[in-house]
């Protein structure tokens, strides 16, 4: 197993936060690990939230991308995302999305795979 933190950055616009229930699943150079809920005991994806969760994962060897989302559910599941960190024992990775997961917003999405930044 590996251990990853995973940094999620809620956006800071209003409704910016959710409720629902988020997922995130992790593709390297080798193979994928999830999809993984990202909870625990606080109210996590408020607006302008910093989220930090620690994962022990099948490694993945490089990290790739990411698919992110949530399944809608709760009284505003509506998210805005910023970005997510994933860091391992060798490096850290940038997944900028800078977008509405929601069915009300931009496309519709509620899911969104998102590419390493530089590569």
């Amino acid at each position: 197993m590996a251990r990853y933190e995973i940094t999620v950055e809620t956006g800071n616009v209003e409704n910016a936060g959710t409720d629902a229930n988020v997922s995130i699943t992790l593709y390297g150079q080798t193979t994928s690990a999830g999809p993984i809920g990202l909870d625990d005991s606080r109210d996590n994806f408020e607006r302008g939230a910093t989220d930090r969760f620690v994962v022990d994962l099948t490694p993945v060897g490089r990290l790739l991308s990411i698919v992110i989302g949530h399944d809608n559910s709760g009284n505003k599941p509506g998210w805005y995302l910023n970005r997510v960190f994933i860091s391992d024992p060798s490096e850290t990775a940038e997944f900028p999305a800078y977008r509405w997961l929601a069915t009300d917003e931009n496309d519709g999405r509620t899911q969104v795979r998102l590419a390493r930044a530089g590569g």
